[in-house]
């Protein structure tokens, strides 16, 4: 199936929904699940009495998650779980103006950047697996120099949200988010209820939302237009939410084959700068052979270990093996959500978060493993990836901002 880019331009509040926290309160993510526009587009062929297309859509049109981006023509992604920024001054170093982690405007000494630690605990587990031991424990803090000129020395912490890279440099993308208040109705009398209220949170209209769909069917992509305007997405079309439009545009974002080849690039600038850094020159550590490569979840995923058992570990199969992670970060979320065609609530399944970062390595060569990478990019991993849950991105382009950026 071809990839290409999608562009949601929402025109009125969008509940995309998340599990029910209370009962009087619906709650909402922050982006886009594609699951939403799948269930849009079977709607709509519903209605233009194409039901009998409806069980052959999740074979030839697969749509991915869409995040918030301030532009058409980048596009956004999450944070990696990696991703570390300074506990007191958190953000992007290359912004003149922007918010810093306490909410007050900063300048461009205030925030001392974000940078991934992806490839420097890679490359210092692998350098230790090889039986040479470092004399200092692995611990990231922060080296910008403060206002008196020495380090700044603080804690690293994890970074949450979205970001994308426009001309002037990296940016934090936020969603806004409004509460809306409304009445419930009798289901009997088909009136207001009377002391029955509900609160809903909804996506404000104020963002672009952009993301993949891969098909083999173009006419697809123009029956998924038509569908947005005419159905919407996400919950409570019928009282104000979900109208939108889509359209398909071209933005940066880079091959696999160039992500995998940066990566594997940085990895051995990376490893040459740490036994140059902490191991004596008359003890040198052979570089790294083969191939890395690293699975990042853009959604959370539903994972099942070889024997069918739930898990958090995400196992390939590669040439018929199975390929373990050499090393891996997640966290544990459950996922669900509302079949409209069922009217039945989705089961509540344990899965990875989004996210997640996964570690593999590989003795065949970059261009061997190509095709598989493309279609594990393609085809998602774990159950219900037609509901937009498993996406996932091959060497994620953060993982090569080791330095604070």
């Amino acid at each position: 199936m071809k990839e290409c880019f999608l562009v949601l331009r929402p025109k009125e509040p969008i509940r995309p929904g998340e599990l029910k926290q209370r009962g009087d309160y619906f709650g909402s993510q922050n982006y886009i699940p594609g699951g939403l526009l799948m269930g849009s587009l079977a709607r709509w062929l519903q209605i233009s009495g194409r039901q009998g297309e409806i069980p052959q859509l999740v074979k030839r049109i697969r749509i991915g998650n869409l995040f918030p981006s301030p532009t058409d023509l980048a596009y956004p992604l999450p944070f990696p779980m990696t991703a570390l920024e300074c506990k007191f001054k958190g953000g992007f170093r290359n912004l003149p103006s922007q918010p810093n982690r306490q909410g007050t405007d900063g300048d461009q000494d205030q925030a001392h950047g974000i940078r991934d630690s992806l490839l420097i605990e890679l490359v210092y587990w692998e350098i230790k697996k090889k039986g040479f031991d470092f004399p200092v424990p692995m611990i990231l803090r922060c080296t910008i120099p403060d206002a008196n000129g020495q380090p700044c020395r603080s804690r690293m912490e994890p970074v949450s949200g979205f970001y994308t890279q426009l001309d002037s440099g990296w940016v934090r993308v936020t969603v806004e988010k409004g509460l809306v208040t409304k009445v419930a109705l009798s289901r009997q009398r088909r009136a207001s209820q009377e002391q029955m209220l509900y609160r809903v949170v909804a996506l404000r209209p104020r963002n672009s939302f952009i993301g993949r769909l891969w098909t083999d069917a173009p006419s697809l992509v123009d029956d998924l237009k038509t569908a947005v305007s005419k159905v919407g997405i996400g919950a409570m079309t019928s009282r104000g939410f979900g109208g939108a439009e889509i359209e398909q545009v071209s933005v940066r974002h880079l091959s696999i084959e160039e992500r995998l080849r940066l990566f594997n690039d940085r990895l051995r600038q990376v490893w040459d700068e740490l036994t140059d850094l902490v191991l004596p020159r008359n003890h040198p550590v052979p570089r790294p052979e083969g191939t890395y490569f690293s699975v990042d979840l853009l959604s959370p995923a539903i994972l099942k270990d070889p024997d069918g058992l739930p898990t958090l570990k995400l196992t390939l199969r590669l040439d018929g093996n199975l390929l373990q992670p050499i090393w891996w970060a997640t966290q544990p979320t459950f996922t669900g959500g509302f079949s409209t065609a069922w009217g039945l609530p989705k089961p509540t399944s344990l899965a990875a978060c989004q996210g997640s970062v996964y570690v593999y390595h590989t003795p065949s060569p970059q261009d061997q493993i190509l095709p598989f990478l493309q279609s594990l990019e393609t085809n998602g991993v774990g159950d219900r990836v037609p509901d937009g849950i498993g996406e996932v991105l091959i060497c994620h382009p953060f993982h090569q901002e080791v330095n604070p950026v």
